[in-house]
């Protein structure tokens, strides 16, 4: 269970500290899909955290690519009632990427949405639901939503895509 109280105390540098600790101690855990973590930085400050993920160990089964990794970040913008955020889920190996957005971009389709790229493009984009809930409790709820996006993931002519039903 996470503790919610303080939440208006919580700045975007201990909130990265919070969930590179989380991931990090699991790197040296047996069985563990997590191999290596680091902070993502620009102009020296933390921006993210990111992760290199054994995919068929996180997934529990096999799965096309060894590893991907799992790009976090947070953001608390003074202007909205609400946190921003990305969870990515990164393939290099297929030019993949999967995640959640929940920012001012594409409002048409709400505050959250799903975002597949592959090459260099977007190939899909739809409303997700929408989070308002502590950071930590986002980003469990978003890495379990994870694997059940990703077993729905569908190939097309090449072409990556999430039935409706399986976005959440």
């Amino acid at each position: 269970m996470i503790f919610l109280a303080n939440r208006a105390n919580l700045d975007k540098r201990t909130l990265l500290s919070r969930l590179h600790n989380r991931l990090q101690t699991q790197v040296s855990t047996e069985g563990s899909p997590v191999e290596q973590v680091w902070y993502h930085m620009s102009t020296g400050n933390k921006t993210g955290v990111r992760a290199t993920i054994a995919a068929p160990i996180f997934l529990t089964r096999s799965y096309p690519v060894d590893e991907a990794e799992l790009q976090i970040s947070f953001d608390f913008p003074q202007d909205y009632a609400y946190d921003f955020y990305k969870v990515q889920w990164v393939e290099p190996e297929r030019d993949l990427m999967i995640g959640w957005h929940q920012d001012e971009t594409h409002m048409s389709l709400g505050e959250c949405h799903l975002q597949i790229d592959h090459r260099g493009e977007t190939v899909q984009r739809e409303e997700a639901e929408f989070l308002d809930s502590h950071p930590l409790n986002v980003f469990e709820q978003r890495i379990d939503g994870l694997v059940s996006v990703l077993d729905e993931l569908r190939w097309e002519n090449d072409r990556p895509s999430i039935p409706e039903h399986a976005i959440r």
